[in-house]
């Protein structure tokens, strides 16, 4: 059951991958893409590597961490959040729809913690990764707007 999850993640992230590619500015879109999944990588492998959770059932398990999520997943979650907060979106926009995606990934990361062997706790809880995905979200969209910012002046 565990791989057959896993092949659907797959090819639901390649879908959206796609997508997401197709209907965004080209350079904008992979600068987002590429820093979430190298920031999403390098977390999942201190996570990991600390033994806060493990994933036993891998769809490539030549690597310690999810590279299915933190490499397509999650940064293509991200990608979707910056587009949809990207258009002069209020503060109080910015932070629920944060909260709310974050909200929503850590239910469904619960929902398979407790029914699968994908997701393991070891030393970790739920609210870890509520905070920890809220945080990233924030955290990249402003990167990325002050990356786009100084294209911008650089530009002018």
């Amino acid at each position: 059951m565990e791989m057959m999850l896993l092949w659907l993640f797959f090819i639901i992230g390649i879908v959206l991958f796609i997508r997401s590619w197709i209907k965004h500015p080209f350079q904008e879109w992979l600068l987002c893409y590429l820093l979430a999944a190298q920031v999403a990588m390098l977390l999942g492998q201190l996570v990991v590597h600390y033994q806060l959770l493990d994933y036993p059932v891998k769809l490539f398990p030549q690597f310690e961490s999810s590279i299915l999520y933190e490499y397509l997943l999650l940064p293509m979650i991200i990608v979707h959040y910056y587009y949809q907060t990207s258009s002069r979106s209020s503060i109080f926009r910015m932070v629920w729809i944060a909260l709310a995606s974050s909200g929503i990934l850590t239910i469904f990361e619960v929902i398979l913690e407790k029914n699968t062997n994908l997701v393991a706790y070891m030393q970790w809880h739920w609210y870890y990764s509520l905070i920890s995905i809220f945080l990233f979200l924030i955290i990249i969209r402003f990167l990325m707007k002050q990356i786009v910012k100084l294209d911008h002046k650089k530009d002018s």
